[in-house]
């Protein structure tokens, strides 16, 4: 398997350690590469995400020693913390580089779980026939509804009345991000792109429009004024284009409940949102 020239070389050793080192053990089948390395989009800052496909009998023993592995690819590290939910964890080296390391037990193995792998070693063939997954999602496509996002953002939207009414300043400032958050999955929404991976990385997926509308957030405190403007930036922005959204996908927009949202929020703030 070749290794591209991404990334630097701290990252390319773990890579090729993970290649050579790990298949030594025969209880793990498979190892490859998900995150920006999977994907072909890895830079110098990148993260290496290394996954392996286990024997189920040897699941105990790597729920215990999974930080051997980990060293046996990152070297000595100076934080070793298991990732909640899964099997592994992540690792942080000396010179701060993160890699991550995820076992899977062969019997629930799905290939097609993470956007876009590359594969390292497959010990039979059988977990990656086709080799590499290319990439499926990330890049524009076919608009969509994000129905969920969409709800999200007029509940948090409505909680600010709780938030600043009890005077949480500083619950009100985090919840700008919280709310901003819908507003780019909505964005993603307009270009297609379904986002399963590289949370640090989001400008490739937006239009130089939809960036110039986020960074014209307006600056936020703590101060309940600056708080209230902001999300009333946020609203106009949401609105405007998630109406123009529904339509493009023929779902239904939420009337009812953005109504009783606005309307709760200017009963409280006497500004219209």
């Amino acid at each position: 398997m070749t290794i591209h020239p991404t990334g630097d070389a701290r990252q390319r050793l773990v890579i090729e350690r993970a290649r050579t080192v790990l298949p030594e053990d025969d209880r793990i089948l498979a190892v490859y590469l998900a995150g920006s390395y999977g994907t072909g989009e890895a830079d110098e800052f990148s993260d290496v995400d290394v996954h392996c496909v286990i024997t189920d009998d040897s699941v105990p023993w790597f729920e215990e020693h999974w930080t051997e592995a980990m060293t046996a690819i990152a070297g000595p590290t100076v934080l070793t913390d298991r990732i909640p939910g899964l099997l592994g964890g992540l690792g942080i080296t000396p010179d701060w580089l993160h890699v991550d390391l995820v076992l899977h037990p062969s019997a629930g193995f799905d290939r097609y779980q993470y956007d876009g792998i590359r594969v390292l070693f497959d010990r039979d063939g059988s977990h990656f026939p086709d080799g590499d997954q290319p990439r499926a999602g990330g890049r524009p496509g076919t608009p969509y509804w994000p129905e969920r996002e969409v709800r999200l953002f007029f509940y948090f939207l409505g909680n600010l009345v709780t938030v600043l009414g009890r005077e949480e300043r500083i619950v009100g400032h985090q919840g700008i991000g919280a709310v901003r958050d819908q507003l780019i999955a909505l964005m993603l929404a307009e270009r297609g792109v379904r986002r399963t991976g590289g949370a640090k990385r989001l400008n490739a997926h937006l239009c130089a429009e939809q960036r110039t509308c986020l960074e014209g957030i307006p600056s936020a405190g703590c101060d309940p004024a600056d708080i209230i403007a902001a999300n009333r930036y946020l609203c106009r922005e949401f609105i405007r284009r998630g109406k123009a959204l529904a339509e493009v996908t023929g779902e239904p927009w939420p009337q009812a409940f953005v109504d009783a949202t606005l309307a709760h929020l200017h009963r409280h703030f006497g500004v219209a949102f």
